[in-house]
């Protein structure tokens, strides 16, 4: 058995700098935030196809394998389909460059799940998913954690007239640094299930609890409730049952009232911060113009924004499925529904309980930000790269280098009679 603390060191580094290229390090300078996260993205998928060399070239024995090739093959067959739409874009220029860059994300997530698949196969399962995840999401959320009191202007962005503070500020949007905090939490949660140390990953759980409250993110907060009583009920331990319970009991109303209510504003919170009807005008007025094909990848109206009657102007949909639906039409909204329903079965049939756990538990937060913002098939975010290693995590296997090349042998033997 090879098992490298370096290796794993470096697995998690790069995962680390990865999440960190979606992040507007340079607010200043939008030329400098964009070729730092351009040339930072295409860097690290480099990195990781060169330690994926470097480790096989050292430690040969296993080949790999893919199975639950249905769920990538409908992944693939959505990006082709956006690679088509560009003929017909309302903003072929703007198309591409969300399709080219969300390709580059599937690029790095196929040759990093072969890394950590072969890096575990070699060491007993070392660079675990949910270890070398968990790890990258606390060292970012500690840094924030750090920001919000060394530097706040740059760490809080102020909403509700200045009123309401939220932690991701200028940075990255609260929303999406809540669903990285819960994702956090899950990481904590599958390991803690696995039976691993309790105090790193209990310190995990309680610095997403901290981040997703600072966020002041509704739909992460819901995620997290979600992930956090599905470990409850999987752990089996009645004193813990007993004592979430009661935990809720006593904090849900303050937690409830100043997340969801925040000003006590509830006709906000029915309207959804006013998506509902900028939703229902999409559907109604931008929809029904090109309901086969759409705009064009990642367009939802004939010009750069939809000019919503009834709500505000936008060029995202802040809901991930519209969005499939105004830019692809009817066509990539039913291919982005197999596909999802493929994803779902390929987790149900796994046999490796650890990863139903920790799929199962990342699609909640995964999905409920879909309703709300980017999500996994909307503009280039990280939670668009979370479902690519996701899907891959189910796709690659490794086996012995001699069974893959006896097959080879058979069959070149049945082809040469």
């Amino acid at each position: 058995m090879y098992r490298s603390q370096a290796m794993l060191n470096k697995i998690i580094i790069l995962f680390t700098l990865r999440i960190l290229s979606y992040f507007t390090l340079f607010p200043d300078s939008v030329i400098l935030t964009q070729a730092l996260k351009t040339g930072l993205r295409v860097m690290l998928t480099l990195a990781a196809f060169l330690l994926l060399k470097s480790l096989r070239d050292k430690h040969r024995g296993f080949d790999f394998s893919f199975g639950n090739i249905t769920p990538l093959a409908l992944y693939v067959g959505y990006l082709l389909l956006g690679l088509l739409s560009v003929t017909w874009a309302a903003l072929p220029d703007y198309a591409l460059l969300q399709l080219s860059m969300i390709i580059e994300a599937l690029a790095f997530a196929w040759f990093f799940t072969k890394l950590l698949t072969y890096y575990n196969t070699l060491s007993d399962n070392h660079a675990r998913l949910s270890l070398v995840f968990g790890r990258a999401a606390l060292f970012i959320c500690l840094g924030f954690i750090v920001g919000m009191y060394t530097d706040p202007d740059t760490f809080f962005r102020k909403t509700h007239e200045g009123e309401v503070s939220r932690l991701g500020g200028i940075i990255i949007n609260p929303n999406e640094l809540g669903m990285l905090a819960c994702l956090l939490a899950v990481m904590g949660y599958v390991e803690l299930l696995d039976k691993r140390p309790k105090t790193i990953n209990l310190l995990a759980v309680a610095v997403s609890l901290f981040v997703v409250y600072y966020t002041q993110s509704r739909s992460s907060l819901l995620a997290l409730l979600l992930v956090s009583a599905i470990f409850i009920l999987r752990n089996g331990n009645l004193r813990l049952v007993i004592f979430s319970v009661a935990a809720v009991t006593i904090v849900l109303p303050f937690v409830f009232y100043s997340v969801f209510l925040k000003q006590g504003d509830i006709n906000e919170v029915m309207s959804m911060t006013g998506r509902l009807p900028f939703w229902k005008d999409l559907l109604t007025e931008g929809f029904t113009q090109r309901p086969l094909f759409g705009y064009g990848f990642m367009c939802i109206a004939d010009g750069e924004y939809f000019n919503s009657v009834h709500s505000y102007s936008a060029k995202m949909t802040h809901n991930t499925f519209a969005q499939v639906l105004l830019n692809l039409g009817l066509v990539g909204f039913f291919t982005c529904f197999l596909q999802m329903l493929a994803t779902f079965f390929a987790i149900g049939r796994s046999n490796d309980a650890s990863h139903r756990a920790l799929a199962g538990m990342m699609l909640v937060p995964l999905l409920i930000n879909s309703f709300t913002e980017f999500g996994i098939f909307g503009e280039s975010n990280y939670g668009i790269q979370f479902y690519q290693l996701l899907i891959l995590l189910f796709v690659v296997k490794t086996v012995p280098a001699t069974s893959t090349q006896s097959v080879k042998f058979a069959h070149s033997k049945m082809v040469a009679a």
